[in-house]
C-alpha cells in the first residue's frame, strides 16, 4: 500500500516518531500580513532563512500542530495546490477563502529555532464601481453617501472636494463608516449651487481607484395654471420639483407675509405628496377666505425656492337665468326691428296673398298692383287703385265676383264724385265676408 506523495508507511511512521521526540524550544520571529485574491496565487516567504538551517517547516494555524504542512526534510501528504519554493517559501495556487489564516515558518538550527509568522488574507474585490448620493439630515445638513459593496475585506472610501479630502476640512460635522458605506455630514453654510463632490474607493487587491461624483443643486419648481373654484366645490393646487439635489422638502403657505405659517393637513385642507409632486386640496371653497395666492416652498441644504399658485373663487352661475335673458333679448330685438320696418314702409303688409279653405267659406283674393312712379298726387294714386283686377271664387258662384268687379270698375265720375277709397275697401271686405 502506498500513500499520497509516494511516502512508504514505515518512513512516515518514523518521521512522526522523530517529530514527537524533537524538544520544544522558545522561538523568536516576526509577523507579516499578505493579501491574496480569490482564484489567484500567492507566495509566502520564509524570511531570514539561515544557510546553516537544518530544516524548514511550515505550519497552518497552530505552529505546534502535527503533522506540519510541509517540511524540507520529511515529505507529508500535501494538497497539490501547496508547494515549496527554494526549499523554504510556500506557494499556494487557486486561492480559496478557506485558505485564509495564519501560517508559520520555522527554521530549525543546532541550538535554536527561528519562526516567521505570516497572516494570509484572501481578498475579493468589489466587481462594480462606487455609488454616490446625497440626502438631507433632520437638521437641514447635507449628508454625502458613498457605497461600494461586494468586496472582502471592506474597501476604503474617501470624500473629496476640489482635490482635497473632506476629512481635513473644517466644514465637516461628522464622518462615519459602516462595512461598505462611508457618510460625511457637512455644514450647509459652505454649500453652493452645482458644487461637485467626489468619492474615491480603494481595495487591497485592486490597483485602480474607481470614483463617483455628486453635484448638489438648488430646487426648481413649476405648477399648473391658475385655478378657479366655485363656492362650495373642491379644488386641487399642484406644485412639482423639477430639479433638486438632495431631494427638497415641500410645504404650502397661505401668504408670503407669514413665512412661518405653514398649512397643516386637516379640516378642509388635504396635503399629499408623491415623489417630487405635492398637492394641496381645498374642500368646500369659500370666497371670503380661500381666494388669493398660495406659496409652494421647496427647501434643501443648498437653499430654498418659492412659487406662487393663485386661486380664484366665484359664485356659481345660474344657467337657466342666463338662457332666459338671452331669449328675451333676442325677442325684443326682433320686435324692435319689425316695428321700425312697419313704421317706415307700411305698404309691405298689403303686398301678398291670403289663402283660406274653400269648404269653410274662406275667400281667395289675388291682387295685382301696378304702382305708378313715386311723387304723383293723390288723384293718380286713387286712379291706380281702380285699375286693380280681383277674382273671387265663392262656393263656385261668380255673383259676388261680378259685384266686386262692378265696384272696382265703376265710372270715373263716381270715383271723382265723392266716393272715398276707404268706402270701396269697406265694401270689398263686406263682400268677402258673405258666405257662399
Amino acid at each position: 500500500m502506498q500513500l499520497l506523495g509516494a511516502v512508504p508507511p514505515a518512513r512516515l511512521l518514523l518521521a512522526l516518531c522523530v517529530w514527537r521526540l524533537v524538544p520544544r524550544r522558545e522561538a523568536a520571529g516576526t509577523d507579516e500580513v499578505v493579501f491574496g485574491q480569490v482564484g489567484g496565487s500567492i507566495l509566502l516567504l520564509c524570511r531570514n532563512v539561515s544557510k546553516e538551517a537544518t530544516e524548514v517547516v511550515w505550519f497552518q494555524g497552530d505552529p505546534h500542530a502535527f503533522p506540519p504542512l510541509f517540511s524540507s526534510r520529511v515529505s507529508f501528504p500535501p494538497d497539490i495546490r501547496f508547494s515549496l519554493v527554494d526549499n523554504s517559501s510556500l506557494s499556494i495556487t487557486e486561492l480559496r477563502v478557506q485558505d485564509e489564516g495564519n501560517y508559520t515558518c520555522r527554521e530549525v538550527l543546532n541550538k535554536t529555532d527561528h519562526e516567521h509568522r505570516v497572516q494570509l488574507l484572501v481578498a475579493n474585490p468589489p466587481q462594480a464601481t462606487p455609488k454616490c448620493w446625497a440626502e438631507t439630515s433632520s437638521g437641514q445638513m447635507l449628508q454625502l453617501f458613498c457605497s461600494w459593496p461586494g468586496g472582502y475585506p471592506h474597501p476604503t472610501l474617501h470624500w473629496r472636494e476640489e482635490g482635497q479630502d473632506l476629512e481635513n476640512s473644517s466644514w465637516v460635522i461628522s464622518s462615519t463608516s459602516s462595512s461598505d458605506t462611508h457618510v460625511e455630514t457637512l455644514n450647509s453654510s459652505h454649500l453652493s449651487h452645482r458644487k461637485v463632490f467626489k468619492c474615491v474607493g480603494s481595495h487591497v487587491v485592486k490597483q485602480e481607484q474607481p470614483a463617483c461624483t455628486v453635484e448638489i443643486k438648488l430646487p426648481s419648481l413649476e405648477s399648473d395654471p391658475p385655478q378657479t373654484c366655485f363656492v362650495g366645490d373642491n379644488v386641487t393646487l399642484t406644485c412639482r420639483v423639477t430639479e433638486s439635489t438632495p431631494a427638497a422638502r415641500l410645504s404650502w403657505l397661505r401668504d408670503i407675509s407669514q413665512p412661518e405659517a405653514e398649512i397643516q393637513p386637516g379640516g378642509r385642507f388635504l396635503i399629499t405628496q408623491e415623489g417630487n409632486v405635492s398637492r394641496l386640496t381645498i374642500q368646500n371653497c369659500s370666497q371670503g377666505t380661500d381666494g388669493g395666492c398660495y406659496v409652494c416652498k421647496a427647501q434643501n441644504p443648498v437653499g430654498l425656492r418659492e412659487l406662487f399658485v393663485c386661486l380664484t373663487v366665484k359664485e356659481p352661475v345660474n344657467i337657466v337665468g342666463v338662457v332666459g335673458a338671452v331669449v328675451a333679448l333676442s325677442l325684443l330685438t326682433v320686435l324692435t326691428v319689425t316695428g321700425v320696418v312697419l313704421y317706415y314702409n307700411p305698404l309691405m303688409c298689403l303686398r301678398g296673398a291670403a289663402y283660406r279653405n274653400a269648404d269653410s267659406g274662406d275667400v281667395l283674393v289675388l291682387v295685382d298692383s301696378e304702382d305708378d312712379e313715386e311723387g304723383k298726387g293723390s288723384e293718380e294714386a286713387l286712379s291706380s287703385c281702380t285699375e286693380h283686377e280681383a277674382v273671387a271664387l265663392v262656393g263656385g258662384s261668380r255673383a259676388q265676383a261680378a259685384h266686386l268687379n262692378h265696384l272696382m270698375e265703376g265710372d270715373d265720375d263716381e270715383l271723382h264724385g265723392g266716393v272715398a277709397p276707404q268706402e270701396v275697401r269697406r265694401d270689398m271686405r263686406l263682400i268677402a265676408s258673405i258666405p257662399p
